[in-house]
This record gives C-alpha cells, structure tokens and sequence, in this order.
C-alpha cells in the first residue's frame, strides 16, 4: 500500500472514532455516519487492491460481499422472511466460492478476516457479550477497513506471521480483544469506590455499584437481578461506553500488533 495512503487512512479513521467516543461519552449513542465513512475508506481501498492485480472473479465476489455487508450493519429497516433468506444466502455464496477455490491468492487470504469478523461480531451481539449496536458496527467497520494488520514505519512491534493465521486472529479481534481488556480495568476503580462505601458484595462490588432504584431510568446503566435493599438502593451495572476502550485498542493495536503472536 502506498506509503501515503496508509497513514493516511489511518488517521481518518482514528479521527472518526475519535468523534465516535465522544458521542458515546455524551449519550451512548453513536450516529451511523461515523461507520458508513470507516466503511467507505475500507471498499475503496478494496476496489483499489482488487484492480491493482488480476481481475478475477473471486476477487469481485469478495468486493460484493464486503458492500453487502456494510448494507447489512447500516440499513436498519425490517425485512422480509423471504427476503432475507436471499440476502444472507447470497451473502453466503459471495465468500464460500472464493474462500473455497482462491485461496492461493493473496487478495483472497488477506480478506478471509471479513466474513470471519462479521460473524463473530455478530454472534457476539446477539449472544448479549457484546451489548451496544453501535459497538459491533465500529469493529465489523474495522474489519471492513482493516482486515489485515497495517505495516508501516517498523511498526506493529509485533509482526503479524505471514500465513492464514493473521488472517483468522486478525486485526478486528486484536482490537476486541484489547478493547475488553482495557473496559475489564474498570473493576479496580468500582472496587475501590464500593469498599470505602462498605459495599463488598461479591461479584457485584467488581462489576457495578449501589444507587437509589428511583434514580436507575435517569443512568446510563443496566440494573442486576434483584430488588431494592431495605435501604431503597439497588445494584446496577455502568454502560461503558466501549467506543471509548476500542479506539485506544485501535491505536494500541497499531503500535503493538498482537500479543497473542507471541505464544
């Protein structure tokens, strides 16, 4: 990739998830705006690499697949059975056939992590592990724009190996993974606060604090099972915003590389 190019690409789009962890700060919303233009940096330098070699026909299937895909996290109207039958099925056929029959290409293997991502992320989603939708728009964005892990000025220290496994424990999942990380270290501070309140009630004191249960629908946070004490005071569990913890991931991630390279 040109020299140019990538750092470039690099600081639009940390500038955009910049503005979209200010955005979560403030209301733990996120406006799609930010990910349709993460998205659209990510197809561009696709088509760019798609004609920059050969022009074949897994290569353009991939292309499609990734469009579709951003359709799919960005247009939030229902649809129907039958035409979402259609939609994921076409999905399905526009990275099967490549990932089964072009492996040996380059442009193929580096882009196996799209697909991979978009599903986990959103099984994760649904799964409840990953709770704001915004979130799982920002990585599959990611994996859009990044499906393998920017190399530039001696930089990530850790190299990513060149075979597929940088391709399945790829960029987007360093990014998850250093993002939990960073979001667990809220425990320490909740901890502390609920200690010097008296509050030691395992494992809530790690992992949220007591309010007033008239108070909860003004929070942004997400009460745990359980009523109110004697006290009228309830458990309650912060709404991180994850943006927050991703975008330093993100930058983390393109300075560090993956840590799990070095196992």
């Amino acid at each position: 990739m040109n020299e140019l190019i990538l750092p470039a690409m690099l600081i639009a789009v940390m500038v955009v998830l910049v503005s979209a962890s200010l955005h979560d700060l403030r209301s733990r919303e996120v406006p799609d705006m930010h990910w349709m233009i993460i998205c659209a940096i990510g197809l561009f330098m696709l088509a760019a690499a798609l004609f920059d070699g050969a022009v074949t026909i897994q290569r353009i299937m991939i292309l499609i697949g990734s469009a579709m895909i951003v359709v799919d996290i960005l247009y939030d109207k229902e649809r129907s059975l039958n035409t979402d039958m259609a939609f994921y099925g076409l999905l399905a056929v526009m990275f099967a056939v490549p990932m089964a029959t072009g492996l040996s290409d380059e442009f193929v293997l580096g882009t196996l992590a799209i697909p991979i991502c978009y599903l986990l992320f959103v099984v994760l989603f649904f799964s409840g592990v990953i709770k704001g939708g915004a979130d799982v728009k920002c990585l599959v964005s990611l994996a859009i724009a990044f499906p393998m892990y920017p190399v530039l000025f001696g930089l990530p220290l850790i190299g990513a190996p060149e075979h597929v496994l940088s391709s399945v424990v790829s960029f987007p999942l360093a990014v998850l993974l250093y993002a939990s990380i960073l979001s667990m270290m809220t425990a320490i501070p909740l901890a502390v606060m609920n200690a010097r309140r008296g509050d030691k009630k395992l494992p809530n004191m790690l992992i949220g604090y007591r309010v007033d249960a008239q108070s909860v629908d003004r929070m942004h946070v997400w009460p745990m099972k359980g009523g109110p004490a004697e006290d009228g005071k309830v458990w309650v569990t912060p709404k991180i915003p994850f943006i927050v913890p991703i975008t330093a991931a993100f930058a983390l991630t393109i300075v560090l590389g993956n840590v799990l390279f070095l196992i």
